[in-house]
């Protein structure tokens, strides 16, 4: 009778390990950009559950966008997807979503940002799209009607970020390091 197991040290475990914890590394400095209290103040987004979700999927987005550049980091792009939705999950939990719902939320959450992944990005090179983007999703409607200096503001720090992004190293990124720019009013 043979026994086949993975040892606890393995080299694939060691390498999902570290992947995964890239993947945190960039989400939390992700989330640390997204808490800015200038989004909230300046810039018009709305300091609830619902835009601080929102200021985090934007980072995200940016990120991801980086990441789709480099084809060597398609893992790290799925690794930090699931560390987003994990996180989550486990606030959905913290505010007091029953196992029972949890899975649908995290279904709905999912399919959210992808839709937002994709209004981003086709909006990147279209302001007027970008701004629609923006005011349907960052702003959302609880936000009631951002101004046009605050969306502009807006897009001009997404682009800001994209550039940053873009002028670090892929090696430094791959390696779950990464830096945004100053948020600026």
């Amino acid at each position: 009778m043979v026994f086949s197991f993975s040892w606890p040290f393995s080299p694939a475990r060691r390498a999902r390990r570290a992947l995964r914890q890239r993947a945190e590394t960039l989400y939390g400095v992700a989330v640390a950009q997204a808490r800015q209290p200038l989004f909230y103040q300046a810039y018009g987004v709305t300091d609830s559950p619902e835009g601080r979700f929102e200021m985090v999927a934007l980072h995200i987005w940016l990120l991801l966008h980086r990441l789709k550049a480099l084809p060597e980091a398609a893992e790290l792009a799925q690794a930090l997807h699931d560390v987003m939705m994990d996180d989550m999950d486990l606030s959905l939990r913290e505010l007091g979503i029953s196992d029972v719902v949890i899975g649908k939320r995290i279904k709905l959450v999912a399919e959210n940002l992808y839709g937002r992944l994709q209004a981003y990005d086709a909006g990147l090179d279209d302001s007027a799209a970008f701004a629609a983007a923006l005011r349907r999703n960052a702003y959302g409607p609880r936000a009631g009607v951002p101004t046009d200096d605050a969306v502009a503001a807006m897009i001009g720090y997404c682009h800001r970020q994209v550039a940053a992004l873009a002028a670090q190293a892929s090696a430094d990124l791959l390696a779950g390091s990464c830096q945004f720019s100053a948020l600026t009013e």
